[in-house]
């Protein structure tokens, strides 16, 4: 629409009532904007107050199991390193991804005066106008004063038909503000108009890249797992932190039988591979530990 803004304003009222339409769709734009932001925030609290509610239940015994597992893989590398084998990869980590963060609202430009605040001309004001910029005897030669003559003529029937749009089209072409005509300045709304535009669609692309993003992020996905276990009567968190417990059980026994095997025995290459196979790796011997395990 910005072409259009640069164009002469032919008739004022047409262009306030595309005005009036456009404010109407901004506006319209405007609420469902507000609608997502608050469909955003309520999930957004939603999923904060079960992030809360995991790491209250959970957290203490997920940092028992991965401090124990960083103990384990400690004592499998000093034994990697007695059998003269690469130390294993680091095994998977639990991912602590944050959620998308959503910037500020919008803050909309100030609009300039609307129509409401101004008046506009009468129309026997405008006649008045268009007299004294259509009159005959203002004419430059005679070429001018006969086209001043039907010009008068035409603001003269527009006057008696009542024929706004054809009067303020008459003063427009003669050169006449389009903003002493309508009551507003016509392109100060139109830029006024496309700025807030622009950024009303830019914020809805923000918002539903944003909404997307919370609702397939990992915590949402397993707040809704738990919700629905919930509705069935199963406490999943319950459950998780049961088998974390059992997993706290199983790294003490691992570790207790990690510290007192011999380094560059048999059965610590064995629990080496056991492991490695355990966290999804490919055991690797050198020739000497094949030699070590063959005996």
């Amino acid at each position: 629409m910005a072409s259009a803004a640069s164009k002469p304003v032919m008739n004022p009222q047409l262009w306030r009532l595309e005005a009036a339409r456009r404010r109407r769709q901004l506006e319209e734009l405007q609420t469902y904007l507000l609608r997502m932001e608050a469909e955003f925030q309520d999930l957004e609290r939603q999923v904060l107050s079960f992030q809360a509610a995991y790491r209250q239940q959970l957290g203490a015994a997920w940092k028992e199991v991965e401090q124990l597992q960083g103990d384990l893989l400690h004592i499998l590398e000093e034994l990697s390193r007695a059998q003269g084998l690469e130390s294993p990869a680091v095994p998977p980590q639990r991912k602590h991804q944050t959620l998308p963060q959503l910037p500020p609202a919008v803050a909309w430009p100030t609009p300039p005066p609307f129509e409401s605040e101004l008046i506009a001309p009468s129309l026997k004001d405008l006649h008045r106008r268009a007299a004294m910029r259509l009159h005959p005897d203002r004419a430059t030669d005679p070429e001018d004063r006969i086209r001043r003559e039907a010009l008068m003529r035409d603001a003269n029937l527009a006057y008696a038909d009542h024929d706004r749009a054809t009067l303020e089209a008459l003063l427009i072409a003669s050169g006449e503000s389009p903003q002493r005509l309508g009551g507003f300045d016509v392109r100060a709304h139109w830029q006024w108009l496309e700025r807030c535009e622009h950024l009303a669609q830019g914020r809805m692309r923000i918002l539903r890249a944003h909404l997307v993003a919370l609702r397939q992020h990992p915590v949402t996905i397993l707040a809704e797992h738990v919700d629905r276990a919930r509705g069935r009567g199963l406490d999943a968190l319950a459950v998780m932190h049961s088998v974390l417990r059992l997993q706290v059980q199983e790294l003490t026994q691992q570790l207790y039988i990690a510290r007192r095997i011999p380094a560059r025995s048999t059965l610590a290459i064995e629990f080496i591979a056991q492991w490695q196979r355990r966290w999804g790796q490919e055991p690797r011997h050198t020739p000497e530990a094949e030699q070590s395990t063959s005996a």
